[in-house]
């Protein structure tokens, strides 16, 4: 079912990850006064199924969706966590040999790379509004700005557009201390990514210190559109 008007894209996004933006995105979310369908929360650092039944959001935690299905259902509202990651929309990838959708083959139809971002067009254009969040490195021309501080290079990109192009911008800001507080007791991420060298590194005082300065510079561009919300 095809509404009459344009989805409004709202994107939640921060300096680093752990600042709370799939919290806020979901809360936010919930505000919706229409039906809202949950297509994708990233599990792999924190189980959200507690966080989702308590706002009420209807949902069945899943790697994969199928954007016609969604949009068929005439949803006004769909959330899409970490759109930087390969898509998870099953209109998109092609089966194996054995019957399965394999994610991490990125077998996608048509020959080419799909992400998750790629489904917000569909969505939008379909008059349905989309709530979804990534790391403001992720960005295009974010990452060069965040690159030369850190030498870390994101390989898979987001396009500016979406920036561009959004509704809402709501960045997550909390204190470098803070965080690192809750990254030394273990409360951000699962055990795999607590160790990892890049991570260790992303956590390190003067590393926060820096991407919050850089990001809160490159976000001001967009101006009115930018909502930023202080995290305790």
């Amino acid at each position: 079912m095809t509404k009459n008007k344009k989805g409004k894209l709202n994107i939640f996004t921060s300096y680093t990850p752990g600042a709370g933006k799939t919290y806020k995105m979901l809360v936010e979310a919930a505000k919706h006064s229409g039906v809202v369908y949950v297509a994708f929360v990233y599990e792999k650092h924190r189980k959200n199924t507690e966080l989702l039944d308590r706002l009420g959001l209807k949902h069945r935690i899943t790697t994969k969706y199928s954007a016609r299905k969604i949009i068929e259902a005439g949803v006004d509202a769909v959330v899409l966590d970490e759109i930087g990651m390969y898509s998870r929309n099953i209109d998109r990838i092609k089966k194996t040999s054995h019957g399965k959708r394999n994610l991490s083959r990125k077998n996608f139809a048509m020959g080419k790379e799909w992400f998750i971002y790629d489904d917000i067009d569909l969505f939008l254009e379909a008059g349905i509004d989309v709530y979804c969040s990534v790391n403001l490195k992720r960005f295009q021309s974010a990452n060069d700005v965040f690159s030369e501080l850190s030498g870390i290079r994101v390989k898979k990109k987001v396009p500016d557009r979406f920036l561009d192009e959004a509704d809402s911008i709501c960045f997550i800001d909390r204190e470098p201390a803070k965080l690192i507080e809750d990254f030394n007791n273990n409360n951000l991420f699962g055990e795999k990514y607590m160790s990892s060298r890049i991570m260790k590194k992303n956590f390190m005082p003067e590393t926060l210190e820096q991407y919050r300065k850089v990001a809160v510079e490159y976000i001001e561009k967009y101006g009115d559109k930018v909502t930023i919300e202080i995290r305790d």
